[in-house]
């Protein structure tokens, strides 16, 4: 049976959005990856409203999920830090 769009983009939202005890690391790798994309100056590709689309980290206007920080100006401490 092939399954429409909706009906994937609703078992991925519905899978996203269930409690598991991996969530605190899930929305940190997402916090890292949306640093090292924005210390890169590079876009982020993401899934909104059912859509594939890419961010610019670096937009103003970007509105971020709770709990995510803008990080500060300037390149990382250490990029190696993302890979170890």
């Amino acid at each position: 049976m092939k399954k429409t769009e909706q009906e994937i983009s609703e078992r991925l939202e519905a899978a996203m959005s269930a409690a598991t005890p991996v969530d605190d690391a899930m929305r940190r790798a997402g916090q890292l990856a949306f640093q090292f994309h924005a210390w890169t100056n590079t876009p982020m590709v993401i899934w909104k409203d059912g859509k594939v689309v890419e961010i610019d980290p670096n937009d103003p206007d970007l509105e971020l999920p709770e709990g995510f920080e803008r990080p500060p100006p300037g390149p990382p401490p250490n990029l190696w830090q993302f890979f170890m």
